[in-house]
């Protein structure tokens, strides 16, 4: 009898339980499932389409709507808590790294991939190369043979040739909208050059993309390299650039989700067809070079 009323005590137990399991609401977000409202860098848009695009194919009851910025816009909603996700051409500046530590915000950093500041010309140009010395020195206004268009300062493009090459010297260059407006601003300008990034290039129309030096005086003449995946990856191009997403998301939800599949082997595939350098899983590639 004691026997029996124990095994219907459990019994009892175990259906409570079900029952109050039963009585929880369901998850309207998890890291595959729910809304996500993702900032994008103008430089990197295209790609993260395509990688948007697998990612909602694959998991059906993620829903995410992507939402082109600059660098600088991009960053400073994320770090005001503003939006959950940027996906951004360039690391931090010293400004932004500052106000994160000051305000002790929970922001995650995340490398993904290598990107490539490029030199277009007019397809037309005669010119096929350029050193970053020369580039240089014409951005700075210490030569004159080539009118400059670069995007504003809120760009990745502007910040990255401000830090990285200018050492923080102001730019003496034509300063446009954006940068599909460099790519207009070349084609309407003879004997002009713009400075633009790599899924940009690529997918302009009527431009030239240069090979970049960084020595012309060596025994060999010096060596210039295409901005494609391999060069991108082994350091070999001298204008590369890292990028990184930004989340600023409690808990581990679709933001996260997206993340994680972007740095996935899946994702950094769709970094490697765009000829980025894949950063976080080992990538075999098939050439080391694919523009022409």
């Amino acid at each position: 009898m004691k026997r029996l009323k124990r095994k219907n005590k459990l019994i009892w137990l175990i259906l409570s339980m079900a029952v109050l399991v039963s009585c929880q609401p369901e998850r309207t977000e998890t890291p595959t499932k729910g809304s996500l409202k993702c900032d994008v860098d103008e430089s990197l848009y295209s790609m993260i389409v395509t990688i948007r695009d697998s990612f909602v194919t694959k998991y059906k009851d993620a829903k995410i709507e992507l939402n082109k910025l600059k660098a600088r816009e991009g960053i400073t909603k994320v770090l005001n808590g503003e939006s959950t996700m940027f996906v951004s051409s360039r690391e931090l500046n010293k400004e932004e790294a500052e106000f994160v530590q000051k305000t002790k915000s929970n922001i995650t950093a995340i490398k993904f991939c290598y990107d490539a500041l490029t030199v277009i010309v007019d397809s037309n140009h005669a010119l096929t190369r350029m050193t970053t010395t020369e580039l240089k020195q014409i951005l700075l206004g210490e030569s004159r043979q080539y009118k400059v268009f670069i995007p504003d300062q809120n760009s990745g493009v502007f910040e990255n040739l401000k830090t990285d090459l200018l050492e923080n010297k102001k730019p003496a260059a034509y300063i446009v909208k954006g940068e599909e407006d460099v790519v207009k601003s070349v084609l309407k300008n003879k004997n002009s050059i713009g400075v633009v990034g790599l899924n940009i290039a690529k997918n302009a129309k009527g431009i030239k993309i240069l090979r970049i030096g960084t020595d012309e005086r060596s025994v060999t003449g010096g060596v210039y390299y295409q901005p494609v995946a391999g060069f991108l990856s082994n350091g070999d191009y001298p204008l590369i650039r890292t990028c990184y997403i930004f989340l600023n998301e409690i808990g581990i939800l679709l933001g996260s989700g997206f993340s994680t599949f972007i740095t996935s082997h899946d994702g950094q595939k769709i970094i490697l067809d765009y000829d980025l350098g894949p950063a976080t899983v080992p990538i075999r590639y098939k050439q080391l070079t694919r523009l022409k």
